[in-house]
């Protein structure tokens, strides 16, 4: 399977990962600084439109946590996920566990590979199974992820 959501290429490498990747007209340190600084992150990183990002933890570093929450404007709903970083190489690759409300935990490697000042991202999660898989498919988060990616490219414009 591949699809375009938003300007962002969704593949499933495997039965139980998800990738979705994105070019970026910035070079890697700076699309490394807009996902790791949370004053960043609170711009772009809300999935679909109307949604707000009140939390917005990083301790970057290996062993460090991470933790992110959302919220819809008027309180009607809101949702947290969180993490640990058991890699970090700057401007290159991040990888983190990642826990979202009673989900089976996954991990999460983000890749950042900058050609002629432009800089491929690519974000695979790796699930327990492919049924795992398929559930965090069907929640409509490849739709809410290509959204917020492409809120990072009209920030990286600003930056």
């Amino acid at each position: 399977m591949t699809t375009v959501k938003f300007g962002t290429t969704v593949t499933l490498p495997s039965d139980t990962e998800i990738a979705m990747t994105r070019t970026f007209d910035a070079p890697a340190a700076l699309v490394w600084k807009a996902f790791t600084e949370p004053a960043l992150l609170r711009r772009w990183l809300l999935g679909p439109d109307g949604w707000e990002m009140p939390i917005c933890e990083v301790d970057l570093r290996v062993g460090g946590k991470w933790r992110y929450g959302w919220a819809q404007p008027d309180g009607s709903s809101a949702f947290e996920m969180h993490g640990e970083y058991t890699e970090v190489t700057p401007f290159s690759r991040i990888v983190n566990t990642e826990l979202f409300e009673d989900n089976p935990p996954g991990v999460t490697t983000v890749t950042f590979e900058e050609v002629d000042g432009r800089t491929t991202m690519t974000s695979t999660m790796t699930l327990l199974s492919q049924e795992v898989r398929d559930a965090v498919l069907a929640t409509g988060m490849a739709d809410g992820a290509g959204r917020s990616y492409e809120r990072l490219g009209e920030v990286l414009a600003t930056l």
